[in-house]
């Protein structure tokens, strides 16, 4: 891979979503909220840099991926450790993404053997969703009606990458949106 800027950025995502559950699992609340923080960050920028700078590329997509993936597991192991008692009665909304997650994950891996990596805008809107519930949980506190939100927009951003996985014919990056790709590609499969 190159070591581009939006690269670099993804390999710091990578790396700081273990350091990020690390830091969790030990303790440290306030270095856990800032490393979650800045990946979220860094993963809403890391797209439009690399359009900007015409330094897009198919293995960047797919690291982006996983680091998504990483980034979203630290995040959820903090929060649960953190305030799992603020969120043990809003379990099932979790389970749900959790589930949601796991099917878009599953479909994709089933039907063409690697991860989506769509960027999909509702996954955006999500990231940007867990971003607010982030910084709101450790500034404000717990919100019910905030933790819903960002779960409900995740939960949304994975039914559409299902759709995506059952309309396309071979996996592909970079679709944006489930109505793009039936707009632009009219075989859904090109």
């Amino acid at each position: 891979m190159t070591p581009t800027i939006p690269n670099l950025m993804t390999l710091y995502r990578l790396a700081a979503a273990p350091a990020a559950a690390g830091l969790a699992l030990a303790g440290f609340r306030d270095a856990f909220f800032a490393v979650i923080v800045i990946s979220l960050l860094s993963d809403l920028l890391d797209g439009p840099i690399a359009r900007w700078l015409k330094q897009e590329s198919s293995d960047g997509a797919w690291l982006d991926t996983i680091a998504d993936g990483g980034t979203v597991l630290a995040g959820l192991l903090g929060v649960y450790l953190f305030e799992g008692d603020s969120i043990r009665p809003d379990m099932a909304w979790l389970l749900a993404f959790l589930a949601s997650y796991a099917g878009a994950a599953g479909l994709s891996l089933i039907k063409f053997g690697g991860l989506p990596a769509f960027h999909l805008y509702s996954s955006k809107l999500a990231a940007v969703g867990s971003g607010v519930f982030f910084v709101w949980l450790f500034v404000l506190g717990y919100s019910q009606a905030v933790f819903i939100a960002a779960i409900c927009l995740g939960i949304v951003a994975n039914a559409e990458s299902m759709l995506v996985s059952l309309l396309i014919k071979r996996l592909r990056t970079d679709i944006h949106s489930v109505f793009r790709l039936t707009r632009t590609h009219g075989d859904r499969g090109a």
